[in-house]
């Protein structure tokens, strides 16, 4: 296993969510797209988990470019 994959990618709570796109990206009817209307500009990471938001989709969203931290 690389030293990439075993690194955990972690988050700070507090870190604010900026959205990229202004459509939701992921298909509809699945749980990636309901979790996705989780998302709002200036959400944080805690307040989105709270939602019901996964910690995965943030990292996922963050590398194909549908949100990042500030």
């Amino acid at each position: 296993m690389t030293e990439e994959k075993k690194r955990r990618h972690r988050f700070s709570k507090q870190a604010v969510i900026k959205l990229l796109v202004t459509e939701n990206p992921k298909r509809k009817g699945t749980l990636a797209y309901d979790r996705y209307a989780y998302y709002r500009d200036g959400i944080t990471i805690a307040e989105y988990v709270a939602a019901g938001g996964r910690s995965g989709d943030i990292k996922h969203d963050i590398k194909f470019g549908y949100i990042e931290l500030v």
